[in-house]
């Protein structure tokens, strides 16, 4: 890895512009700085890539934004959890972990359709599953 800091400190600014394009496919911000365009090539190095559909979002928002200066909240509101996802959450003193399955979720050997199902089930009343979890938008 050190190896490849010192390869990239060594190219220009439109060097590492390039290398960016090429590895992440699309054009840096105008206002990324010769060490910010290293930071990201390195993590992409060390992390990979998001999945693409992710991306695809993300990038989407990004153009939205610089084309409006905002970004409509309801574009992002769903949460779309990949299959083998865990929630882990503690409630009064105990902790309680649900892992995403195919059509929802498993928790404690039973399967529930939500999130806000088995907040429910830890409870004892209703809440909003999302929110319990940490994992609500807003």
């Amino acid at each position: 890895m050190q190896d490849t800091i010192n390869r990239l400190k060594l190219l220009s600014k439109k060097e590492l512009e390039q290398e960016y394009l090429i590895i992440f496919g699309y054009f840096a911000s105008k206002g990324y700085t010769k060490s910010y365009l290293i930071k990201e090539i390195i993590w992409r190095e060390k992390y990979n890539k998001l999945p693409e559909d992710l991306q695809n979002r993300i990038n989407k928002l990004v153009n939205e934004y610089e084309r409006t200066k905002s970004v409509n909240i309801k574009k992002v509101k769903k949460l779309d959890v990949t299959v083998g996802t865990k929630f882990i959450r503690e409630f009064k003193g105990e902790k309680h972990e649900v892992t995403a399955i195919e059509n929802g979720f498993k928790y404690k050997e039973k399967t529930y359709k939500t999130l806000s199902a088995i907040a429910n089930v830890i409870t004892g009343t209703h809440w909003n599953g999302k929110k319990f979890f940490g994992v609500a938008y807003g």
